[in-house]
């Protein structure tokens, strides 16, 4: 019979590359968790991981194995804390304007959940984080389809185009010719805002003139602050620059309507402290 203790060991390995790391991780010898390992891979009939160089890298039946065995953890772990008040820890992840400008206020009205860790990241970090049980529940900015995953709608949200108050581009037409040339300011690739201004703004256009990628939206609000270009974000980065004046709407009609999601791993029971998340999200939105 497999153990918990093997399991343990096996995502630690697995996530560290290395029996070294992984003993230091779980408190044991090096040669315990070699030894551990072996005898997991025993009664399973298979190896788990090919060795590159110094690195444990997990082969394919590794990586069949490690959201199985993370599951298990995890529902273990909430076994362990069925009975505590608020039914355990909760462990939430949020895309970034999610995390940077709504999930504050949300928690600000949920001092009493037991919340242990809060992961920031774009939409696809989230919900790979959710679907290999390292995060109980994800709020992201897009809907998307995975296999493991529960896909519930949340909020909408308005995404604006903008453009520096002082910049050229702030009395720009709202011809798709115009709004195609000037010099356009993009989330990376895998974001959520990224993908909803592609799919129903920019797909219009024959070609967009992207002169800078960034990893944050806080980034991109303070490129377009400083003059370089125009972009479209959520209503709540830019407000307070809005009302400021130091931002301008351009191309007003041409706004979006986004909605967020709330995803859950398909086989993850629902703890108390979840369903107590999932009541305050529904209350807000």
């Amino acid at each position: 019979m497999l153990s918990l203790r093997q399991l343990e060991i096996f995502l630690a390995i697995a996530d560290s590359g290395s029996t070294i790391a992984a003993a230091e991780q779980v408190s044991r010898s090096q040669s315990a968790v070699s030894s551990a390992l072996a005898e997991l891979e025993n009664r399973l009939g298979v190896t788990l991981f090919d060795r590159v160089g110094r690195r444990l890298v997990m082969n394919e039946h590794g990586q069949r194995f490690y959201p199985q065995a993370r599951l298990v953890l995890h529902q273990a772990d909430a076994l362990g804390g069925l009975f505590k008040r608020g039914g355990g820890n909760l462990r939430i992840g949020a895309s970034t304007t999610i995390g940077n400008y709504v999930l504050p206020d949300l928690l600000a009205n949920a001092a009493h959940l037991p919340c242990r860790r809060v992961e920031i990241g774009n939409t696809h970090e989230i919900a790979d984080s959710v679907a290999r049980c390292d995060l109980d529940v994800g709020l992201i900015e897009g809907k998307l389809q995975h296999p493991d995953l529960r896909t519930t709608p949340w909020r909408q949200d308005e995404m604006v185009i903008v453009a520096a108050s002082e910049s050229q581009w702030s009395s720009l037409s709202d011809a798709a010719t115009a709004l195609a040339q000037a010099p356009w300011i993009m989330r990376e690739a895998g974001s959520g805002t990224r993908s909803i201004v592609e799919q129903q703004l920019l797909g219009d256009f024959e070609a967009v003139n992207i002169v800078l990628e960034l990893g944050s939206s806080e980034a991109i609000h303070n490129a377009v602050l400083a003059g370089l270009g125009i972009s479209c974000l959520s209503r709540h980065i830019v407000q307070h620059s809005l009302a400021s004046g130091r931002l301008r709407l351009i191309a007003p009609q041409r706004r979006l309507w986004r909605r967020f999601y709330i995803v859950q791993h398909r086989q993850r029971e629902t703890t108390a402290a979840i369903k107590r998340f999932l009541a305050l999200c529904e209350q807000s939105s």
